[in-house]
């Protein structure tokens, strides 16, 4: 071994880059995968000088020539931090400006110097949005690019129960009602309800989202969320038609004597026909 030959048996880490390539941190500092060597040896170099790195298959790391830098640990924290920045993106359906701003306020609490090695958040933002859009299908721009039927990971909340209660045709528009078995089942059970819709926060695709509550002891809990593309009496008759229907096929009784709505005259109808 050579006088610049530096054997080591301790195990190095290795990362992936924001690039997606391997990456293997050792002591302080970072190296990019060359080659493979014919003994089955992998040759790395420093991602920030000319030094070279050999690792083998029993962990043992052999270091050649000088590093002109000094290590920094922090860029490895970086990168973990980055590849589980991407992770959530991708596993999970929270939005991309949450993610990204609760990692933020987690690493103000710890440490500056991490905070300056990192990306701004506008770029980690950006950067996520793209990862997210390789993963899941485009954003239907109407609702006829809707898939029907829908794909089954879109039908079942984060703890895996069905969340899809109908998908069809309200008043002859596509609309979609969402409820599991256990918000069904406690609102069947309830006197008293709540009705609303909000526009602000609906798919385009749509018109309104209206959420059905059930009220008890002073606490309204939301047990219904419907994706409906009007506001006609003839839609909301059947909405609340579809869930009198699914709480009847699930051998519930409808315990409802009181709801509680806007001054909108469409569905106080509903209520006079039903």
């Amino acid at each position: 071994m050579c006088s610049r030959c530096v054997l080591n048996k301790m195990s190095g880490e290795f990362v992936e880059s924001t690039h997606g390539k391997k990456q293997l941190c050792y002591l302080g500092y970072r190296y990019y995968f060359k080659r493979k060597n014919e003994n089955g040896s992998q040759y790395w170099v420093c991602v920030k000088c000319k030094a070279t790195a050999t690792s083998y298959s029993d962990s043992s790391i052999v270091v050649r020539d000088e590093r002109t830098h000094l290590p920094d640990e922090t860029a490895k924290i970086v990168l973990e931090m980055r590849q589980n920045l991407k992770r959530k993106a991708i596993e999970e359906s929270g939005p991309i400006d949450r993610i990204v701003e609760e990692v933020f306020h987690n690493i103000n609490i710890k440490s500056n110097d991490l905070v300056i090695n990192l990306p701004s958040i506008r770029t980690l933002k950006n950067s996520l949005q793209k990862q997210r859009r390789k993963t899941r299908p485009p954003i239907p721009q109407t609702i006829e690019q809707l898939p029907s039927p829908l794909s089954e990971s879109y039908c079942k909340t984060t703890q895996g129960e069905w969340f899809l209660l109908y998908d069809g045709l309200l008043g002859g528009t596509r609309s979609l009602i969402c409820a599991t078995y256990k918000d069904i089942t406690y609102l069947s059970q309830q006197e008293h309800w709540y009705g609303d819709g909000t526009f602000y926060t609906c798919p385009s695709i749509f018109y309104q989202v209206y959420s059905i509550h059930a009220y008890y002891d002073g606490i309204s809990a939301p047990c219904v969320f419907a994706l409906l593309g009007g506001k006609s009496e003839h839609i909301y008759y059947d909405l609340f038609a579809v869930i009198f229907r699914k709480i009847t096929e699930l051998q519930l009784f409808i315990k409802l004597r009181t709801i509680a709505i806007d001054f909108e005259l469409s569905i106080s109808n509903v209520f006079t026909t039903l």
